[in-house]
């Protein structure tokens, strides 16, 4: 059972709960919550951060909590999110990243009409993305290791032959020397030449644009290319394009969805694709779900086309099969 004490806000967190249909039992600010702490941990991130800062956390057995007394003895044991957190995934860290698994999606290219290359997507229990928002220690072992078993599973699937997008978030981007030099290490460990590496940066508003460079322009004089995610969500991904210069710049899905649809969205994308060919940009449209929007695309003679419309991520890609699609949709 979960023992939850607030500072203060008790009815907010309760309408949280009641809206997230989670039963509990209260007493002016101690809730008591029947359920693990895994099932806590994935629910959350739904809770406003205003009542997560003001939180207070234990883990309880039900004989711990016969009487009011034992909350009083138990609230000095209580330990805020982050530390209830990493408590929990230190002790159970391995067996989260064990059971997890890589998928690669593929990208096509739009010329050849073949794979270009795959962008490798860490599967966890709990979702990486959550981890960021909990515990940047965590996270930050979690974001490493998610990386290392990619380049590991690359060259098991045999995949070498195409290039690997590999995402990075620029929050661990703290060092950009010793960041790279990580990834070069890895990658001459395994034999895996640079020029077949993508790093993809993502989730980088607000994030220091001195220490993206830096990090651009040592992976470029190594020889790996850089990706820009999330081009044309709004000022920030235009801003970091224009100052940024990526090899490859991947439009945001919200712009793909329903293209074909939606005259803005046309104007908004034809500007940005003659923009990224006369400054030598490759694009790469991601989220492409609909041969509507597979051809409006291929109209703009996008380069790069990713999305369910050729394949879904997977553990094992079946390239042959994927090509046939790409090859039968494109031609």
């Amino acid at each position: 059972m979960i023992v939850l004490y607030l500072k203060d806000s008790p009815d907010k967190l309760k309408q949280v709960l009641f809206s997230l249909k989670v039963p509990f039992k209260s007493a002016g600010n101690v809730f008591v919550l029947n359920m693990d702490r895994e099932k806590f941990i994935s629910m959350v991130d739904n809770f406003p951060r205003e009542i997560v800062g003001k939180m207070k956390i234990y883990v309880a057995k039900k004989d711990e909590i016969s009487k009011i007394e034992d909350l009083i003895e138990i609230g000095f044991r209580s330990v805020t999110l982050e530390e209830f957190v990493e408590e929990y995934l230190f002790q159970s860290l391995l067996g989260i990243l064990n059971t997890g698994e890589t998928q690669f999606h593929p990208i096509i290219d739009t010329r050849s009409r073949r794979v270009y290359g795959f962008e490798a997507l860490c599967r966890l229990s709990i979702p990486i993305n959550k981890l960021f928002k909990v515990s940047d220690r965590i996270s930050y072992i979690a974001d490493k290791f998610c990386r290392e078993r990619a380049l590991l599973e690359y060259i098991n699937r045999s995949l070498s032959s195409y290039h690997l997008f590999l995402n990075f978030h620029p929050k661990f981007l703290k060092n950009p020397l010793e960041n790279v030099g990580e990834l070069m290490t890895s990658l001459m460990g395994r034999s895996i030449e640079p020029s077949k590496v993508v790093v993809e940066i993502d989730e980088y508003e607000g994030m220091d644009i001195h220490s993206i460079k830096l990090i651009r322009d040592f992976l470029k004089a190594e020889g790996v290319q850089v990706a820009l995610d999330d081009v044309g969500a709004g000022y920030s991904g235009l801003y970091h394009l224009t100052e940024i210069h990526p090899d490859i710049a991947k439009l945001d899905i919200s712009l793909i969805r329903d293209i074909h649809k939606n005259q803005v969205k046309q104007a908004i994308l034809s500007g940005l694709v003659k923009a990224c060919r006369e400054t030598g940009v490759k694009v790469l449209a991601e989220g492409v779900e609909k041969v509507e929007e597979l051809k409006y695309l291929m109209s703009l003679e996008v380069e790069l086309l990713q999305g369910f419309v050729f394949a879904k991520p997977s553990s094992h890609p079946d390239v042959n099969q994927i090509e046939e699609i790409a090859y039968n949709l494109l031609t």
